[in-house]
Parts: structure tokens; C-alpha cells; sequence
């Protein structure tokens, strides 16, 4: 029996390097040559074994990882889309085709979603059965790097494309990798003028470098007067909260102009209070939420203006580590001393 190395979650206490079986390629699967893997918010969780972990209804064991971009293999007998020899980068959700929402082109919410790496083993391996439909072919210029990261860039794109962000003054909260790339996105949709809110100096840097105007930190300035006084004392066209900060979320509507638009794509820890009438309803706020890419159309924008050179996603991939390293990328990211950390198994 072959084997492969994988990163496996084998208990809520224990995570390890283990030599686990090539996985079989079942009939509508496509089996990948992992070349990158990136580590997202959500493996830590797993990892850790924290609340949402519990509740997600995942089964152990299980190899850790859902962001990647390979080269296929091998095809399953009744698999459709992708060939033998493709590179493709790979979509989360598993949608299962026959809800509402899926019939209504909203796969992405599907009502019976499942999703790769978390309720089916994931790509922290050398090999990974990925779902046919799931495993998204892309242009050869893509650097397997940037494919790996194109699931939460995806979801940035969206995040800037749904509030219609050209020509307007953006305000993007919090740049962990998804706030990173939503700084991009804005910029390249040709937003006048993007802001960038974090309280990281290193990844206010690496904002500027992907398009920020005014890289602002809380812990140093008042975010909602340096806004106010960049448009006029109108405040924010477009707001992209993507810190899951309670606080910074509340704090956006005194910077959001009345009929703004704000895409929410960070999850808050807890409940948060807002008053509706002042906020919302009398501002005629307008409020998106953005829960990953629309399939496939966010996609095939994306892989056009990578292709194309015109979206950066490679500023914010700060580290590129074998996968035995796994727990140094872990413990970097933890640390905010990374931004978006990529395992080559």
C-alpha cells in the first residue's frame, strides 16, 4: 500500500505528522498532487479543538487543511470538469446540488453545505481526494503559491466586488490575509481611495504595498476622524469589515456615510449591539454578508485579473515552509508575525 506524509487531527488533544494511505479517488473526485497548502484561521481552530470545532460537526481523524492548489492526477470514473494533468486550485464548499439554494445559483450557501478539510479530510497531505466539482482548473502563469491562497482571495474579491467599490472611498477593517486581499481587490476595481484599519504596523505596511492610501492604526489614531476628514466629513462609501472585531465593527458606522455600504465578512466572538434606527434604518445603511465565492463566477474574475497581473496576492504570502514544519507556521501565525503561511508537502 502506498503511503503519503499528512498533517492529521487525531483526537481534540493531539494533531501530528503521520504516514497515512494515498486516499482512493472516488467516482466523482479527482485525486491532486498537493504542490501548496495555506494555512487559514480555521485549521487553528481545528487545531485547537476551540468551541466552533466542537460544534462543526466534525469527525476525527482527520487531515487538516482546505486551501490549495495541485495538479490532478487522476480522474474518477463519473467525474466532470477537470482532466488528467490540470493545475487547479480548489473551492471549500461542497455543495450537494439539489436545494433551494443550490437550483436558485447560490451554491455557495447551499442548505446541506459540507465543506473540504472540515468534513472531509483536507489538503495537508502530499495527495488529496478533492470533489470534481470543487477542484477548479487555472491558468498555467498562476503560481501554485497564489492558487493556494485563491479560496480567501475569492472571498476578498467578492467582498469588494458586491459593494461596488470604484470610484469610492473604501475603508477595509482589519488585514489579517482576507482584509490583505480585500485591499487589493479594492484597489484593482479602482477604488479612489482605500483605507486600511489594523493594529499590526507590519501588516499596515504590507497594506500599502497591495494599495492603501491611509494605513491607519486604532491603538495610535482615531479611525473614524481620520476618515471623516479624508471625504469631506461624509465618511466611508463602502466598509469591508473583515476583523471579527466587536469594537471595530460597531466603530465603522460612525464612518460609514449615510447610504454606504458595508460587506461583512469577519465573524465577531460575540452578540453585538447596535442601534438599528440610527445605525441602519435612518442612515439607509445598506449591509452585505459575504460567506466565500460565488460558484464559479467569482472564480473566473479572479483568475483573469491574476493572470493578467493586475491582482496581487503574493505581498501578503509572508511564508512558504516545508509541511513538517507545520507547527512553526502555527506558532507564527499565532503570533501575528505571519500573514498568510503556505505548507509544501
Amino acid at each position: 500500500m502506498d503511503l503519503m506524509q499528512a498533517l492529521v487531527k487525531t483526537s481534540p488533544a493531539t494533531t501530528e505528522l503521520q504516514r497515512i494511505p494515498i486516499p482512493e479517488c472516488g467516482p466523482r473526485e479527482v485525486l491532486v498532487k498537493v504542490r501548496a497548502a495555506a494555512l487559514c484561521g480555521t485549521d487553528l481552530h481545528i487545531h485547537e479543538w476551540n468551541p466552533w470545532a466542537q460544534g462543526a460537526g466534525i469527525q476525527l481523524p482527520l487531515v487538516l487543511g482546505h486551501e490549495c492548489c495541485g495538479d490532478v492526477i487522476a480522474v474518477g470514473s463519473d467525474a466532470k470538469g477537470a482532466r488528467s494533468g490540470d493545475k487547479v486550485a480548489v473551492e471549500t464548499h461542497v455543495p450537494c446540488g439539489e436545494c433551494y439554494q443550490c437550483r436558485s445559483d447560490e451554491q455557495h450557501i447551499c442548505n446541506n453545505l459540507r465543506l473540504f478539510g472540515i468534513h472531509m479530510n483536507g489538503c495537508f497531505a502530499e495527495y488529496a481526494a478533492v470533489p470534481a466539482l470543487c477542484a477548479k482548473p487555472i491558468p498555467k502563469e498562476i503560481p501554485y503559491e497564489v492558487g493556494a491562497v485563491m479560496e480567501p482571495l475569492g472571498t476578498a474579491l467578492r467582498a469588494a466586488t458586491e459593494p461596488r467599490v470604484a470610484g469610492a472611498n473604501v475603508m477595509v477593517v482589519g488585514c489579517g490575509p482576507i482584509g490583505l486581499f480585500a485591499v487589493a481587490a479594492a484597489n484593482t476595481l479602482g477604488a479612489a481611495t482605500v483605507f486600511a484599519a489594523d493594529i499590526s504596523p507590519a501588516r499596515l505596511a504590507i497594506a500599502r504595498r497591495m494599495g492603501a492610501t491611509y494605513p491607519v492604526n486604532p491603538l495610535q489614531d482615531d479611525v473614524a476622524a481620520v476618515v471623516l476628514q479624508a471625504t469631506g466629513g461624509y465618511g466611508a462609501d463602502v466598509v469591508i469589515e473583515a476583523s471579527g472585531s466587536v469594537e471595530a465593527l460597531k466603530q465603522s458606522f460612525r464612518y460609514l456615510r449615510k447610504g454606504g455600504r458595508m460587506a461583512l465578512v469577519g465573524l465577531p466572538g460575540k452578540p453585538i449591539e447596535l442601534e438599528l434606527g440610527k445605525e441602519v434604518v435612518f442612515k439607509e445603511a445598506n449591509i452585505i454578508g459575504i460567506h466565500g465565492r460565488k460558484m464559479f463566477e467569482t472564480w473566473a474574475r479572479m483568475e483573469n485579473l491574476l493572470a493578467s497581473g493586475k491582482l496581487a496576492a503574493a505581498p501578503a504570502i509572508t511564508h512558504v515552509l516545508p509541511l513538517e514544519r507545520w507547527q512553526e507556521g502555527i506558532d507564527l501565525a499565532r503570533s501575528g508575525q505571519a500573514c498568510k503561511v503556505i505548507y509544501t508537502p
